[in-house]
């Protein structure tokens, strides 16, 4: 029986179905940390969510692996170059947790811009005094939303807050056919123009050497003053030092981020005594009914590996080194 290594920690109820569908098809080791690694070596099948995984853990996990999964779509904590020139695929779950990361993309924007938090703060302290709260606050409706990057979860964000009224436009590396840039009813524009004109920029590109500290002072000083800047794609695109500095420096509004450089940050770090700054523990893409749609994924991608099979290289990250 092959066997497949979870490595990292995994949502239990996810972990829980991953185990009964394996059950009498694969033996399934777990590996939370980085030292139980030797544990999982022999494994024909590595599932990722965590534990980063460099040249030396493909050395220890040995050369039998025929296939890495991540838990979702990030990849930066896996040497993707390394594991194709040794022949073999990263897969990711293209897609299946859009819906979930949009949602709280756009839940941040509304959070950040209605200054969520400090509200129901008061009302925990028993006050009803809101006004020079609410009076530093504003709507999404006839904002316009600046998208850095235009894929599964850029697009589903686009729709939902189309339907608050506000105005979207986005940049991205691969510009979208003008049939798509119809049918989401979105604007194209250079990277410059989107970032002077966006009320609110939501960033939604993966972290890889090209991306890392895409927003940084340069960035900032373009920003309009007023602008909120929401992350929900990877923490290293965003220069911390030069977000602190912004914030403090009033060049931009406010910020609210479910990823950041360092996870978790120290609880003493200046973003959080910011007042108009919202910080979450990386949490977009991971809801108890998205588990079944990962498992699926995921065991769907290792029996077609095991069949002999090559995946579809939207789903690769280490997709140049194969032939298709």
């Amino acid at each position: 029986m092959e066997k497949i290594a979870m490595l990292g920690t995994f949502p239990e109820d996810g972990l829980r179905r991953m185990e009964e569908a394996c059950r009498g098809r694969y033996e399934l080791v777990c590996c939370r940390r980085p030292e139980e690694l030797p544990r999982a070596r022999g494994a024909a099948y590595a599932v990722l969510r965590g534990i980063p995984i460099g040249p030396a853990e493909l050395d220890l996990l040995g050369p039998g692996v025929k296939l890495y999964h991540r838990w979702g779509v990030g990849y930066d904590t896996v040497d993707v170059e390394e594991a194709g020139r040794r022949g073999i695929p990263v897969a990711i779950s293209t897609g299946v947790n859009a819906q979930a990361v949009a949602e709280l993309a756009v839940l941040l924007m509304l959070a950040g811009e209605r200054r969520l938090f400090a509200l129901a703060e008061r009302a925990r302290q028993g006050e009803s005094w809101k006004e020079d709260l609410t009076d530093d606050c504003y709507l999404l409706s006839g904002k316009r939303i600046g998208l850095l990057g235009l894929g599964n979860i850029g697009s589903r964000v686009c729709g939902m807050v189309r339907a608050f009224g506000a105005e979207v436009s986005y940049y991205d590396p691969f510009r979208a056919s003008p049939a798509r840039e119809a049918e989401l009813g979105i604007a194209f524009v250079p990277f410059d123009e989107l970032i002077a004109g966006a009320d609110i920029l939501s960033l939604h590109l993966p972290l890889t050497d090209g991306t890392y500290h895409t927003i940084g002072r340069d960035v900032f000083s373009q920003m309009k003053r007023t602008a909120l800047l929401v992350n929900t794609a990877r923490g290293g695109i965003v220069d911390t030092e030069a977000l602190v500095e912004a914030l403090e420096q009033k060049t931009i509004w406010g910020a609210a981020l479910d990823t950041t450089e360092e996870e978790p940050l120290p609880a003493d770090h200046p973003l959080f005594r910011m007042d108009r700054v919202i910080v979450l523990p990386h949490a977009g893409g991971s809801t108890r009914d998205l588990n079944a749609a990962m498992v699926a994924c995921i065991l769907e991608h290792i029996q077609a590996v095991a069949s002999g099979e090559r995946l579809d290289r939207k789903f690769l990250a280490n997709a140049s080194f194969f032939e298709f």
